[in-house]
């Protein structure tokens, strides 16, 4: 990512986060709108969630210049995604739909702007969809053990 589409989200990130739990508000309306089946994931009460997806996101910003020293946490969300029932075609919605509710709270959005934050959005999700499926392998591996034993 360019020092330029850095400055830029952040920028987008600062106008957007002005209004705390904003962002976070229309980002779940949309994907329980987008995706309602969704919906059953989350808990009744967001409240609590939203303030967390907030920080989240915020430290993700902050770390835009080196997004590597969070790959390591983003495996651990991924891998803690999958017990709360994600699915890998998930992230393409949640993309998707971030990326509108940002949009919705910007009055300087440009199509580069968009491209940034697809990019970026994108960055988070690998290393969270590589956590999930390291997850996977050893759930599968450790089913395979217990098979082998029950069979000695």
């Amino acid at each position: 990512m360019t020092p330029e589409a850095i400055a830029r989200l952040k920028n987008s990130f600062s106008e957007v986060a002005a209004q705390p739990g904003a962002l976070a508000g229309r980002f779940y309306q949309e994907l329980f709108t987008a995706a309602p089946a969704l919906r059953l994931l989350f808990p009744v009460d967001m409240t609590a969630l939203q303030g967390h997806f907030e920080a989240a996101l915020a430290l993700v910003i902050r770390n835009l210049e080196d997004v590597a020293v969070l790959q390591d946490s983003l495996r651990d969300l991924g891998a803690q995604h999958v017990g709360w029932g994600a699915k890998p075609e998930d992230y393409f919605v949640v993309r998707d739909v971030l990326v509108r509710a940002i949009r919705e709270g910007s009055a300087s959005w440009t199509e580069e702007l968009e491209a940034d934050w697809r990019s970026a959005i994108t960055a988070i999700a690998v290393p969270m969809l590589q956590g999930a499926a390291v997850h996977t392998a050893v759930v599968a591996e450790q089913l395979a053990d217990s098979v082998r034993s029950d069979q000695s």
